[in-house]
């Protein structure tokens, strides 16, 4: 009877150390960028694609911490980190658009227009949340 007690016992141990070390989900800190252009500060919602985005990459952060990349056609970019964290985003864009004139003779001439944008934020990131943050960039002069 004691050899059946025994084994019941280890039995009972055993599952119960099974189920409380059982692998669960490693929490994941989701984050969503969206790049607006701005003259005034005020958000345009005018979105800025092929931005380049560069999150935590200063040498004070670690690995896990940093990601860089480009916005999408919408102006989004989305990163997943394993950890929580308080992060520095830096955005910079340098793109070009054509004027075009045309004259009395039905001649057309493009005249191109540079422009850089930059801007700078900081987002938390939180566990099994999607931070969805605004970053807006300026034109530089």
């Amino acid at each position: 009877m004691k050899k059946i007690a025994v084994l019941f016992y280890a039995l009972a141990v055993t599952t119960v150390l099974l189920i409380c070390t059982q692998c669960k989900k490693e929490p994941v800190c989701e984050l969503l960028l969206r790049v607006h252009t701005t003259t005034t500060g005020v958000d345009t919602a005018e979105a800025l694609p092929n931005a380049y985005v560069r999150v935590g990459l200063e040498d004070n952060y670690a690995d896990f911490a940093k990601a860089e990349g480009r916005t999408d056609f919408n102006g989004i970019f989305s990163h997943t980190f394993k950890y929580e964290a308080l992060l520095d985003v830096v955005v910079t864009c340098d793109t070009t658009y054509y004027e075009y004139i045309t004259h009395e003779d039905e001649h057309i001439d493009t005249i191109p227009h540079h422009v850089s944008y930059y801007g700078t934020g900081r987002v938390k990131l939180v566990p099994d949340e999607t931070v969805d943050q605004v970053i807006l960039v300026s034109p530089i002069q």
